[in-house]
C-alpha cells in the first residue's frame, strides 16, 4: 500500500516537472528573440539609378497652321511612311471659305485704319513743323532784343520760347507715338496677309492639307471631327532623323550616372530592354537633371513613347558587405548587434551585443562597413521582436543572400 503511494507521488512529481519544463520553454519563445545572422562578406555595392522619361525624334518639322479649322478627316497616323506633298488632313471646305471671307475682310479693315493713321501722321508732321518754325522766331526775337538791351533777356521773350520748346516736345512726342502705332498696325497686317495667303492655298487645294517632306509621320495634335485647337496639325520626321531618349531627375539621384556611361532602356509595351547605350548627355539645372540617349537607328518606336532608362554603376569589392537591414542608429551613431556567447546563473547564454561602425559606402539594400567585429561574428540582420543590448537570442537561420 505505501509502495504504491510512493509511485503515486513520484508520477505526481514528474507530470510537475514535465509541466514546469513546458510552460519553462513556453516562456522562454516568448521572451527570447528569434533572429536572423550571419558574418560580413566580401562584395562591391551595385548603384542602380532609374529615370523616366520618353521617345522624341532628334529632328522632325512641324506642319503648322495660323487658322482653327474644323478637321473633317484624317487620313494618317502615328508612324505612318508619307512622301511630300501627300495628303496628311482634310479640312471643311466651308469652314475654309468662311474664314477667306472673314480674314478678307480683316485685310481690309486694316488697310483702312493705316490710310487713316498715315493721315494723322502727316497733320503731326505738319504740327512739328509749325512748332519748330515758331520755336526758331522765338529764339531770333530774344537775339535781337538782347542786342538792343546791353544783352539783357525780356521776360516776355523767355516766356515765348518756353511757351514754343514746350509745344515742339508735344507735338514731336504725338508725331513718334503715330509713327509707332502705324508700325505696329503694319506688323499685324502682315501676320493676317500670311494667315489669308495660308488659307488661300488651302482653298485651292480643296481642303487638304500636305506634306512637307518625305518621312514618318510623328504626333498627331488634331482630332477628326473637331476645331484644331492649337497651331500645329502634326509633326513629320524626315528619314535622316534617329530617336532619343529624354529624361529628368533629381540631381541628387544622378550623382553616380556621367556622360559617355551605359545604360538600358526599356520601352513601355516591349518586353526586352535595349542594352548598352551610351548617355550621350547629362545636363544638370540647379536640382534637376537631364538626361538624353541616342537610341539605334533600327529600334521600333514612336515620339511620346514612355520608357524608362536603367543605370547601374558597381563599386570596388569591400571587405565587410553586410545587409542595409543590419545597419541601426543614425549617421552620428551606427551600430550592429552581433552574437556573442555570455556566461551566467543559467550557463552560456546566445546575447545581443552593441558593436560601433563606420558606414563607408551604401546602396538600396547592401552597406559598406567596418568596426569592431570580427570576420566570423554573426551580424544580427532581422529579428522577430525589438532587441536591445544584452538581450538574450535565439539564431532561427544564417541564410542571408547579398
Amino acid at each position: 500500500m505505501l509502495k504504491n503511494k510512493h509511485f503515486k507521488l513520484l508520477g505526481i512529481c514528474v507530470l510537475i516537472l514535465i509541466a514546469l519544463t513546458v510552460i519553462s520553454r513556453a516562456t522562454d519563445s516568448i521572451t527570447v528573440a528569434k533572429v536572423n545572422a550571419e558574418p560580413a562578406k566580401r562584395g562591391v555595392l551595385t548603384q542602380r539609378t532609374t529615370v523616366n522619361g520618353e521617345i522624341d525624334a532628334s529632328k522632325k518639322q512641324y506642319v503648322r497652321g495660323t487658322t482653327a479649322f474644323m478637321v473633317e478627316e484624317i487620313l494618317v497616323g502615328q508612324g505612318s511612311a508619307v512622301e511630300a506633298g501627300d495628303v496628311l488632313f482634310l479640312l471643311d471646305l466651308y469652314d475654309v471659305n468662311d474664314q477667306v471671307e472673314k480674314i478678307k475682310t480683316e485685310l481690309d479693315n486694316l488697310d483702312l485704319e493705316i490710310r487713316k493713321m498715315q493721315l494723322e501722321s502727316g497733320g503731326n508732321n505738319s504740327a512739328v513743323n509749325s512748332a519748330r518754325a515758331e520755336l526758331e522766331r522765338a529764339r531770333a526775337d530774344d537775339e535781337f532784343n538782347k542786342s538792343i538791351n546791353d544783352g539783357m533777356q525780356m521776360q516776355a521773350d523767355k516766356r515765348k520760347i518756353e511757351d514754343a520748346e514746350r509745344k515742339l516736345e508735344e507735338a514731336t512726342k504725338s508725331s513718334s507715338k503715330n509713327n509707332i502705332d502705324i508700325e505696329i498696325k503694319n506688323n499685324g497686317r502682315q501676320a493676317k496677309k500670311k494667315e489669308y495667303d495660308e488659307v488661300l492655298d488651302i482653298l485651292k487645294n480643296e481642303g487638304k492639307i500636305l506634306s512637307p517632306i518625305r518621312g514618318t509621320v510623328g504626333e498627331i495634335f488634331v482630332t477628326q471631327g473637331e476645331t484644331m485647337k492649337g497651331e500645329n496639325y502634326c509633326t513629320v520626321i524626315p528619314e535622316s532623323a534617329h530617336y532619343v531618349f529624354t529624361g529628368k531627375i533629381n540631381t541628387d539621384d544622378a550623382q553616380y550616372m556621367k556622360t559617355g556611361s551605359f545604360a538600358n532602356i526599356a520601352l513601355s509595351g516591349k518586353s526586352r530592354p535595349i542594352v548598352n547605350l551610351l548617355i550621350k548627355s547629362l545636363a544638370r539645372d540647379e536640382d534637376v537633371a537631364t538626361v538624353i540617349v541616342d537610341l539605334p537607328q533600327e529600334t521600333d518606336t514612336y515620339p511620346g513613347q514612355r520608357a524608362t532608362l536603367t543605370h547601374e554603376q558597381r563599386s570596388e569589392e569591400y571587405r565587410n558587405v553586410i545587409p542595409l537591414a543590419a545597419v541601426r542608429g543614425s549617421e552620428d551613431d551606427y551600430y550592429v548587434y552581433i552574437i556573442r556567447d555570455v556566461s551566467g546563473v543559467l550557463g552560456v547564454q546566445k546575447t545581443a551585443v552593441k558593436v560601433s561602425i563606420e558606414v563607408i559606402e551604401k546602396d538600396k539594400q547592401n552597406a559598406a562597413v567596418e568596426g569592431g567585429f570580427q570576420a566570423d561574428d554573426l551580424i544580427i540582420i532581422r529579428s522577430n521582436k525589438m532587441i536591445s543590448e544584452g538581450d538574450r537570442v535565439r539564431v532561427q537561420s544564417s541564410e542571408v543572400t547579398f
